[in-house]
């Protein structure tokens, strides 16, 4: 899934919701080498600490194009 406008970073080890489906984020998905060498020389410097969100999923439930990502207090 590709997110705009949220720090990631932020939800490693929090509750929140992307739609309704309930997540915590467990840690951040850096990029590794075997993505540089199917890609390009620099992507690992470009994509540090930009890599993702490893997460896991709470609940099940549809997710949708446009949906919010929402912290859970």
């Amino acid at each position: 899934m590709l997110t705009r406008d949220i720090d990631l970073n932020a939800l490693v080890g929090k509750r929140f919701l992307i739609g309704k489906v309930e997540c915590e984020g467990v840690e951040l998905c850096e990029p590794c080498a075997h993505l540089q060498s199917m890609t390009r020389p620099g992507v690992i410097k470009g994509l540090a600490h930009r890599g993702g969100l490893n997460a896991d999923i709470l609940s099940d439930g549809d997710i949708s194009v446009g949906d919010a990502v929402v912290a859970v207090a």
